[in-house]
């Protein structure tokens, strides 16, 4: 994995600025995806990618998740399963990139609710120095996404 130094060279990465901006990068546009999907392949990123065009349902995402992620038989196919089995995968080489093609084309509360799934797991593996980078296309940037990424208070 490639170390971030504190210097112009580094704040120029591509995977630093999706870092930097919270783990998450927006498209509208297939040819700059197309470019920077490029360059994330060769820094070493390994590409999942999913169609939301084909989730007509919660049920057929979790199978796409499931099968894409190779989840244990016992993914409960639920956000919390969700959420407990994307904390477990192991990311190897320099990181993983998730990119959701098409997701304007599911559920807004769907939607809104696997962005920060995976958002809150990408925040979990970079305490082990593993990079998860989340993009997503949808066809404008017009696209209503809400904050993302929150963390529950816990008292101590």
């Amino acid at each position: 994995m490639v170390e971030f130094k504190n210097e112009p060279k580094t704040w120029g990465r591509l995977d630093f600025e999706i870092l930097f901006h919270g783990f998450l990068k927006p498209y509208s546009d297939y040819k700059v995806l197309e470019n920077d999907i490029i360059w994330l392949k060769s820094e070493g990123y390994k590409i999942i990618q999913f169609d939301c065009e084909e989730w007509t349902n919660k049920e057929i995402m979790h199978n796409a998740l499931h099968g894409q992620f190779d989840f244990p038989n016992y993914y409960g196919h639920n956000w919390d399963a969700l959420q407990e089995c994307l904390n477990e995968i192991e990311i190897q080489d320099n990181g993983l990139v998730v990119l959701f093609d098409n997701l304007d084309k599911i559920n807004i509360k769907i939607a809104h609710t696997l962005i920060d799934v995976f958002v809150s797991s990408a925040q979990r593996h970079l305490i082990f120095s593993e990079r998860l980078l989340v993009l997503f296309k949808v066809e404008s940037r017009n696209f209503p996404l809400n904050p993302y990424g929150a963390s529950k208070l816990y008292w101590y």
